[in-house]
């Protein structure tokens, strides 16, 4: 019996020593800075199909899990950790998933309404589902390299549905939809680093692709003149010429309240855009992207005149609509919106494209983008000669360069007289 009992118990050792985990010392060159052979340093097991390992950070051990890796690789990681140990990187609290950790910033960082939505779209549709489930102590400049690739080469689903398709289709995506997400990923990474998340910024090592150069133009002075001609029998005619003269941006033409129309002053105040955001309608914010973005543009007297007939004809509207006419707020605070349509509602997106493109019919000319009138106004207004500085200020820019590099577009009619004079001068030659 007792040799019965001896033996058991000693196949029960054998089999518990076969499932220990095999324990390996890390050799550690003095390049790390560190003895080899130091207790708690260096300690590398398998664990669950991977390798686990400790270090000590302050007295205290802290656990690494590397798993489905070979030893070579898990050595490799623990010495990486080793190092950033000892540099002051090592990443401190919770180890986030990039899904968890960009959630949480897009919950707390400070956006305007429409950049969160825009951020919040590139999280959910394209990063989570991709790199999502990586940590971001595992996530590496290559992973995003290859979310990149996938979006250029139409691997993704682009979540957004086009004419014929039943559902989202993968369409390859344009370079500045990928240096959106990009810049996404960078901005909640830099947040994580410095709150000691992440030892490194992975998106300050990845060059995100060049993006195409919008092939922008400016209407010529004779189909400016011509669209204006057209929308002068035009309900909006004040809108219009706000938008080819002065070069408001349609979101801040549609945004326009009537405390911002001083009539006394003869002023047309910019301060705030009325823009449909994903998920969420129409809602007014503010227009300054830079402290130049409030601006008080003085405004010719008969535009000031179209603003008062607008004014009369919203008084109109509401007697014939009556009880139906509707006094749009945002916020539970009245909007008092200069362009409405005849029942009180906004002017969206669609009914402000669908009378711009009326008009560009009624002028015989091709179907332009509404932003077309920003470019258009800049450019003319460089063309008459006004100084660079005040066409910054009309049209809101903080730098003139940047109004002049994006937006001033040589007349067809300049440069044709400036070859002209050229030909001339050289005719004789």
């Amino acid at each position: 019996m007792d040799s019965l009992m001896r033996r058991k118990l000693s196949e029960t050792c054998l089999r518990s020593r076969r499932t220990q985990p095999r324990r390996y010392r890390v050799r550690l060159g003095t390049s790390q800075g560190m003895a080899d052979g130091v207790k708690g340093e260096g300690s590398l097991y398998e664990y669950r199909l991977g390798y686990r390992a400790y270090i000590t950070v302050k007295g205290k051990r802290k656990y690494f899990y590397f798993p489905g890796v070979t030893k070579k690789v898990a050595t490799q990681k623990l010495r990486a950790l080793l190092g950033q140990r000892d540099d002051g990187t090592l990443p401190r609290g919770k180890d986030y998933t990039l899904a968890q950790w960009m959630r949480h910033w897009l919950s707390t960082a400070k956006l305007k309404p429409a950049v969160h939505t825009n951020y919040q779209h590139n999280v959910e549709h394209y990063i989570v589902p991709q790199i999502g489930h990586l940590k971001l102590s595992e996530l590496e400049p290559e992973d995003l390299e290859r979310l990149y690739d996938d979006m250029l080469s139409g691997k993704l689903s682009t979540a957004r549905l086009h004419a014929g398709d039943k559902k989202p289709t993968k369409r390859p995506l344009t370079p500045r939809a990928v240096i959106n997400v990009h810049s996404n990923i960078r901005r909640s990474l830099t947040v994580a680093m410095q709150r000691g998340h992440v030892g490194r910024n992975v998106a300050q090592l990845v060059e995100p692709p060049q993006a195409t150069k919008a092939d922008t133009r400016a209407l010529s002075v004779a189909d400016a003149k011509a669209v204006l001609a057209q929308a002068k029998a035009d309900r909006y005619a004040a809108r219009w010429y706000l938008g080819l003269m002065f070069g408001l941006r349609p979101a801040e033409v549609l945004g326009l309240g009537w405390e911002h129309v001083d009539f006394t002053r003869g002023v047309v105040k910019v301060r705030r855009q009325l823009q449909r955001v994903r998920g969420s309608g129409l809602q007014i914010i503010s227009s300054a992207k830079t402290d130049s973005g409030w601006r008080d543009i003085p405004v010719p007297p008969f535009v000031m005149a179209m603003l008062a007939e607008t004014r009369e004809q919203q008084m109109v509207d509401r007697i014939e609509f009556g009880n139906t006419y509707t006094e749009w707020a945002f916020d539970d605070v009245p909007a008092a919106l200069v362009f409405t349509q005849p029942n009180g509602r906004p002017l969206d997106i669609g009914v402000d494209t669908r009378g711009w493109r009326k008009l560009l019919d009624a002028a015989g000319l091709p179907h332009e983008r509404r932003y077309i009138g920003r470019h258009t106004a800049a450019s003319i207004m460089i063309d008459m000669g006004e100084e660079i500085s005040v066409v910054s200020s009309i049209l809101g820019h903080s730098k003139t360069s940047f109004t002049y590099d994006t937006y001033v577009h040589p007349m067809e009619d300049t440069k044709r007289a400036t070859s002209d004079r050229l030909g001339a001068f050289f005719a004789g030659s």
